[in-house]
């Protein structure tokens, strides 16, 4: 089910590129405002760091509510890629994060899997919106 859940979150993301939500930040900021339950700001510090094997995704930022700066790692494992596709098409790293830390603490598996399915839905929600507003201007 797990493995399902993240397969459609792999399409709907990518096929998002409006949005350009396949990117590894905008994936991050998206799985965060899903996860925290709020939007997150505009202004925020992003830093990427790519090794051999992961891919990690750094954001600082300030809620309205919140006098502290909050910190967000994702980490992006190697994909896996099969004999009939290469790099250039799948990519080195996964599409979804693995693990997510907010301000040091780990974020659970199951919350993490349960954020990746929503921020899915609200893009999924968006570009159907901006569909049918295309749609309406024909």
């Amino acid at each position: 089910m797990r493995q399902l859940v993240l397969l459609s979150s792999l399409c709907i993301l990518t096929a998002c590129s409006g949005d350009n939500l396949d990117s590894p930040i905008k994936t991050c900021q998206a799985v965060t405002a899903a996860l925290l339950g709020t939007p997150l700001p505009a202004t925020m510090q992003t830093r990427q760091h790519e090794s051999s094997e992961t891919q990690t995704v750094m954001l600082d930022f300030q809620l309205s509510d919140e006098k502290k700066t909050m910190n967000v790692v994702c980490t992006y494992k190697t994909a896996l890629v099969g004999e009939d596709s290469g790099v250039e098409l799948i990519g080195k790293f996964e599409r979804v994060p693995s693990g997510l830390i907010i301000n040091g603490k780990n974020t659970p598996r199951e919350a993490l899997f349960k954020a990746i399915n929503n921020a899915t839905v609200t893009a999924g929600k968006k570009v159907a919106q901006e569909t049918n507003e295309f749609l309406q201007k024909q």
